[in-house]
């Protein structure tokens, strides 16, 4: 139809006639020039776009290995700070190691590794769920009302398991303890507790999965803790979860015992146990061992030197008791296993007793110690001197002098209990901080009327709640927990030195060894008289309520 008006197209034709066949075949000329524009234009795009990818690509690849190196950076710095801070572990124990007993620890010792109660995992998946679900609904409510969005989750009640204390000391080489036997559910846990960090509450040092419970509700109904000595593999991708869920940022460790009584026809038996195949049982452990380190992850293990007694209703008392301690096995794991690091827990109550495991086995990484550093911490307050040689090195890093006697780790004390509870009910939190100090004066006279005082002190705030009173004319906690110990403790205790008490520690040790024949008769002695009196003043605040 244009042919007469372009002079291309007139002059494509022949003899300048308008017939089909010549408008065909120019029509396929020009389709033909068409589409192959258009396969040109389609390769520079694909081209272009494939360059486009290609850096975008290596942006993510440089991003995720700069992450990754940042992870590994920081997994690193960590895993040094464990290391350097082993040599004495206060080992996890329910209801004893919260956060304000471990800042009693801190006051004392610089250098001491602190263990958190174990937390299950499953409790801490399942609140953050619960406080998301809230978040949500209280931000579809605020959308209606026209007010702006609330950013983050009610971590109140996950910090009252996983939160850190924030007053100086700050804890520093610390282990957050978990429980759990679901992979999955490991490292949502761990997620959340990367969460809390992010968000100031904490900042651990290390992970640690509990294998050693043998609590009839843990490794029984809980079907972890010490059952898991049954099933290493597990254990292994247990640990892999924990690191993956921190995202490889915290190191991960183990603490476990030397096995169970699974194997032993008609439950256990202390003669059948002692008449047992030592070799065998020895061998089993090393495969466990073997077993949990095979992922790469987990090269420190903390090994109650007892196994667990699951087949009978043992209670956690008879299961330190009753099964013997082999400590020789923990020292054969050392020299059998140079690349790991292995410490002894277990049977050792003083520092001495300590000090003389390390002079027993010097390549052992450490001694962790619960139930003696609860009934009498003081009797710790130099273990930075004795067991780690420091003359200040881990204050310093830590930022904060020690306390010189018990009347300044009072003091000490007193602005963390008095922040507390002025971010916390003391409704709720009180007894727990008064009990921390409860036996920071163990053995001494008039101790135990300093310890109802605090007991006094501590559920104050709960009988005037239930009374319809308010405390919030009560004078700081702190002001209280200083007056019970100056009113109902001497001058001489008080102000007695880290030194000093050590002194008389080991004369004491080196008495009772003359009469009974044994090196920690003392400390003995001690953790008896405290779950003594524990039991005696539980009995009565029952009586009472």
């Amino acid at each position: 139809r244009h042919s007469r008006s372009s002079p291309l197209l007139a002059a494509t034709l022949p003899n300048g006639r308008d017939d089909m066949t010549s408008y065909l075949l120019l029509f396929s000329v020009l389709l033909g020039a068409h589409i192959m524009r258009g396969v040109a234009a389609f390769s520079a795009a694909r081209h272009s776009l494939a360059r486009r990818l290609t850096t975008v690509s290596s942006s993510a690849l440089q991003a995720s290995m700069a992450n990754s190196d940042s992870s590994s950076s920081i997994r690193d710095e960590k895993a040094k700070l464990l290391q350097s801070s082993t040599k004495l572990s206060l080992a996890p124990m329910m209801e004893y190691t919260d956060r304000h007993f471990r800042h009693v620890v801190r006051l004392l010792s610089s250098r001491t590794l602190l263990y958190t109660e174990m937390v299950a995992a499953n409790a801490i998946v399942h609140e953050r769920k619960d406080t998301i679900a809230k978040l949500r609904e209280e931000n579809i409510a605020a959308a209606e009302a026209g007010a702006p969005p609330i950013c983050e989750y009610d971590a109140s009640y996950l910090r009252r398991f996983l939160g850190q204390g924030g007053i100086a000391p700050l804890e520093g080489p610390s282990v957050l303890q978990l429980g759990g036997s679901d992979p999955e559910i490991m490292a949502s846990a761990t997620k959340a507790l990367m969460e809390l960090t992010d968000r100031g509450y904490c900042d651990y040092t290390a992970l640690n999965l509990n294998c050693g419970c043998p609590s009839p509700k843990v490794a029984g109904k809980g079907c972890f803790g010490a059952a898991l000595m049954d099933d290493a593999k597990l254990v292994r991708d247990l640990t892999t979860a924990m690191h993956d869920g921190s995202g490889g940022k915290l190191p991960v460790t183990v603490k476990c015992r030397i096995g169970t009584d699974s194997d032993m026809e008609n439950g256990f038996t202390l003669r059948q146990y002692t008449e047992s195949d030592a070799e065998k049982e020895y061998s089993e452990l090393c495969k466990f061992i073997e077993e949990v380190a095979s992922a790469g992850i987990v090269s420190d293990f903390q090994i109650h030197a007892r196994i667990a007694v699951l087949s009978k209703s043992f209670s956690p008392t008879d299961n330190r008791k009753v099964p013997p301690l082999k400590y020789d096995y923990v020292r054969r794991l050392v020299h059998q296993y140079p690349e790991f690091t292995f410490s002894l827990n277990g049977g050792v109550d003083t520092l001495s007793g300590a000090k003389a495991e390390f002079e027993e086995c010097p390549d052992l990484a450490g001694v962790m110690i619960g139930r003696a550093w609860a009934a009498n911490p003081w009797s710790f307050a130099c273990a930075d001197s004795v067991l780690y040689g420091d003359a200040g090195e881990g204050e310093a890093l830590l930022g904060y002098a020690k306390p010189r006697n018990r009347l300044e780790v009072l003091q000490a004390y007193g602005k963390h209990v008095d922040a507390e509870e002025d971010e916390h009910d003391p409704v709720r939190i009180r007894r727990f901080m008064t009990k921390a100090v409860c036996s920071l004066f163990a053995g001494e006279p008039n101790g135990k009327r300093y310890r109802i005082a605090l007991d006094e002190i501590g559920g104050r705030p709960k009988k005037l709640a239930a009374q319809g009173e308010s405390w919030k004319d009560d004078p700081p906690i702190s002001e209280l927990i200083l007056d019970a110990a100056t009113k109902h403790l001497s001058e001489e205790v008080l102000l007695r030195t880290p030194e000093e008490s050590y002194e008389r520690i080991l004369y004491e040790e080196r008495q009772k060894s003359k009469v009974a024949g044994l090196s920690d008769g003392g400390a003995r002695n001690v953790v008896a008289d405290w779950q003594k009196s524990r039991k005696e003043e539980e009995g009565s605040r029952a009586a009472a309520a």
